[in-house]
């Protein structure tokens, strides 16, 4: 009697393997600096470093820059060591978060029945290219706004003066300070007041009322550290 076997396999099948190349920290600093729109020589002055040594950096896959040197140029470019370095966690650069919390910000007016259009306190900080006076550069000062109005007119702080501000991510730090702070896409010199989760920017002038901030929408810049003129306590 003839038997007709034939083999069947229950195992599924293997998976696919797809390599994907990763991405070099260098072309993410090269993709960062384009985005800003800003020249390198202004770069690494704000990072506080000679042009040469950034063009080192970017051009060089022998070099090999120092974390304080990588930190100082993100800084300068007000992005993510973490999204730079393409650690776990930082997987969104600063203008995918900026894009992402517009996106949140629509959905929660949307949510709440508010117009997207409603009326944003006026800001009154915009980046210069002031250079930094060495008294506050060993402050830490690397970024440099000019102000406008008279919101913070209580804490010295005048109508086209300039702010010197060193780079903070961490708000308990700053609570209670005179800080830049972005709020969505606009910039602003306020207080700081973080209580139970709630932010508040606090101005200096009775005229101009708290400005209240969801969380996600708040982006802390840095501590004011010093200005054209004595700043006030």
């Amino acid at each position: 009697m003839a038997v007709n076997a034939t083999w069947s396999s229950h195992f599924p099948s293997l998976p696919v393997c797809h390599l994907v190349k990763p991405v070099d920290w260098r072309e993410r600093l090269r993709t960062a600096i384009a985005r800003s729109g800003k020249k390198q020589s202004w770069i690494a002055q704000e990072a506080g470093i000679a042009p040469e040594t950034l063009s080192r950096v970017l051009t060089s896959t022998l070099t090999r820059p120092s974390f304080d040197v990588i930190i100082r140029i993100a800084h300068a470019l007000n992005e993510s060591v973490g999204w730079l370095l393409d650690e776990r966690g930082f997987s969104l650069s600063a203008e995918e978060q900026k894009q992402l919390r517009e996106v949140v910000r629509f959905l929660d007016d949307m949510l709440l029945g508010v117009s997207p259009q409603r009326e944003r306190p006026e800001p009154n900080a915009l980046m210069a290219t002031a250079d930094i006076p060495r008294a506050y550069h060993v402050r830490g000062a690397r970024l440099a706004y000019e102000t406008s109005g008279d919101a913070m007119s209580g804490a010295g702080i005048l109508d086209g003066d300039v702010v010197y501000v060193r780079p903070v991510r961490g708000t308990r730090e700053a609570n209670g300070r005179v800080v830049v702070c972005r709020v969505d896409d606009a910039e602003y010199v306020r207080v700081l007041d973080v209580r139970t989760g709630r932010v508040r920017l606090l101005s200096r002038n009775e005229r101009f009322p708290p400005i209240e901030v969801e969380s996600h929408r708040f982006d802390l810049i840095g501590i004011v550290v010093g200005r054209t003129g004595a700043l006030s306590k």
